[in-house]
């Protein structure tokens, strides 16, 4: 099998649809090796560099998949940002993560609206089949697109097994973390509002990520703004921090609080995408957008030792479930089986 990988995730720092496509490509095992393509450079190769690269420049990275990824030769594409070219009729996987882009796109850039929403719903009649992060996305392909139960596989994401490293006591440092693109869907307005609640003396706030849009953050002391950080440096922070807060407020899945119950970080996170299923009862979790909520969860967790150590033993146990190499190994299945229909 020679399988194509639509490689536009891979461009730029990895963040949660990278990670993914990354961390399956790694273990899919695949002979010869997948080639990957892109619009641009893909400068981050770790885990991947056993593939074959194909860059072909492009102004934007749609007008490159649906022009220019056509042409390389291959017997099967997938496509993990969920849409296809539409000229595609090979075999083809493709990968929902989240429909945030239509159910809330006042919180979404222009081009990402454009690259997503207008090909969406060809690229699922398009696919031979289509993988989904979590039960919620699945349930959203068929309800609003009418995908057939029988074409979607459960894919969900997993956690890198260099975050299972319980931290001890004297490693735990006096802030409270957030990781993930700096924009209004990820509830930073809320966080920093609940932050700002919390009596003195409070714990410093850390907001690691990329600048997203339409959230500007002012300074203030307490607050440190990180810009994007290595898997290795974010690690250390989880294991770090007095707790890891994630109040996004729509997601598909919702990775960093996967990592950080694995890494021993105490979390408080919102319900919302695969979050409650993995993190119930090991995690504080409220609802999407209440504010009094996350203040109270905030007090709660700070002022109870007990309790945050119960989280710190209760979330690597958690997230030991979810594993990329089953998730790897599915995905394997599920385009040979792609191949296999056509």
């Amino acid at each position: 099998m020679q399988l194509i990988v639509d490689g536009r995730p891979l461009v730029g720092n990895r963040t949660g649809i990278g990670v993914h496509t990354a961390e399956i490509i790694h273990r899919l095992g695949f002979a010869p090796a997948p080639t990957i393509g892109s619009h641009a450079p893909i400068e981050n190769r770790e885990g991947i560099d056993h593939c074959n690269f194909v860059v072909d420049s492009a102004p934007l990275g749609v007008i490159w998949q649906q022009m220019k990824l056509p042409r390389i030769a291959g017997d099967i594409l997938w496509g993990p940002h969920g849409t296809l070219p539409l000229s595609w009729r090979r075999p083809s996987v493709v990968t929902l993560h989240d429909f945030t882009s239509i159910t809330m796109a006042a919180r979404h850039r222009i081009k990402t609206i454009v690259s997503f929403n207008l090909f969406i719903a060809r690229s699922l009649e398009l696919a031979t089949r289509v993988a989904c992060v979590s039960r919620h996305v699945a349930d959203q392909a068929i309800r609003s697109f009418g995908v057939p139960a029988w074409k979607i596989e459960l894919v969900a994401n997993g956690v890198d097994e260099q975050f299972f490293t319980p931290p001890d006591e004297s490693s735990r440092g006096d802030y409270l973390l957030y990781a993930g693109t700096l924009e209004p869907r990820k509830g930073i307005d809320d966080l920093l509002a609940a932050w700002h609640a919390l009596p003195a003396p409070r714990p410093r706030l850390v907001l690691c990520g990329d600048p997203g849009w339409g959230t500007k953050i002012e300074p203030a002391p307490g607050i440190e703004v990180t810009g994007f950080v290595t898997r290795e440096r974010l690690r250390d922070l989880y294991r770090g921090s007095l707790a890891f807060v994630y109040p996004s407020h729509d997601e598909g899945f919702g990775i960093p609080p996967l990592e950080a119950m694995a890494s021993g970080a105490p979390v408080i996170a919102t319900r919302t995408g695969a979050i409650g299923e993995y993190a119930e009862g090991a995690a504080i979790l409220i609802e999407p957008g209440d504010r009094a909520a996350l203040l109270a969860g905030l007090r709660r967790l700070l002022g109870d030792a007990s309790l945050r150590n119960e989280l710190s033993v209760l979330g690597p146990q958690r997230a030991a479930l979810w594993s990329w190499n089953s998730a790897a190994r599915t995905m394997a299945a599920l385009l040979k089986e792609a191949l296999a229909c056509e």
